[in-house]
C-alpha cells in the first residue's frame, strides 16, 4: 500500500508579508479619511441638532400663541447674558420654563451667531422671528466650525425673518 501525502496546511512567510503588506496600505490610505469622515458626520448631525431646536421653537410660539426662545446658554437653564458663542449649549424656553436643553458640542467645535443673532432667537406668535429687517444674510448665520485644523468643512446655520433655517455647507471658517 502507497503511504498517503497529506497537502500541507498553513502559510508561508512570503504569504504572510504579502498580506501583511496589503493590509498596511490599506490602513494608511483609509484612516485619513475615515477621520474627515467622522468630523464631517459631526458637523451634519450638530448643525441638525441646531436647526431642529429652531423649528422646536417656531412650532411651540405659533402653538401656545407665545414667544419661545432658543438662546446659548452654559448651564441649561438660563441664557448667556451676552455674545455670540453657542458651543456651550443652548436651550429652548418660554415665559413659563425651559423646553428643550441641548448640551454642549462635542469634539471642539465652535458655533457663533452673527451680529444680528448674537445669543439669542425669539420666535414670534406668528411663527416669525424677531431678527431686524435690516439683517443681511451674514449677520443673521450662524458659523459652525471643526476644530483647527480644518480637516472637514464647516456648516452655516442662516435663520431668516419668517423663522426658517437653513444650513448650507462651507469651506472655510472664520
Amino acid at each position: 500500500m502507497p503511504a498517503v501525502t497529506r497537502p500541507p496546511r498553513g502559510f508561508t512567510l512570503i504569504e504572510l508579508l504579502v498580506t501583511i503588506a496589503i493590509v498596511a496600505i490599506l490602513v494608511t490610505v483609509a484612516v485619513p479619511n475615515f477621520r474627515v469622515f467622522l468630523i464631517n458626520s459631526r458637523m451634519a448631525s450638530q448643525a441638525n441638532e441646531l436647526v431642529s431646536s429652531f423649528s422646536l421653537a417656531r412650532s411651540e410660539a405659533v402653538k401656545r400663541g407665545a414667544n419661545v426662545t432658543v438662546c446659548a446658554s452654559s448651564n441649561g437653564s438660563t441664557c448667556i447674558g451676552s455674545g455670540s458663542n453657542w458651543a456651550p449649549g443652548w436651550i429652548v424656553r418660554d415665559a413659563a420654563g425651559v423646553i428643550q436643553v441641548q448640551q454642549a458640542l462635542s469634539g471642539a467645535s465652535t458655533l457663533a451667531g452673527g451680529t444680528h443673532i448674537g445669543h439669542t432667537v425669539t420666535y414670534l406668535p406668528n411663527g416669525r422671528t424677531n431678527i431686524n429687517s435690516a439683517a443681511t444674510v451674514a449677520s443673521s448665520t450662524l458659523t459652525l466650525c471643526p476644530p483647527a485644523p480644518a480637516a472637514a468643512n464647516g456648516r452655516a446655520i442662516q435663520v431668516d425673518r419668517n423663522g426658517r433655517a437653513r444650513v448650507a455647507v462651507i469651506n472655510t471658517c472664520p
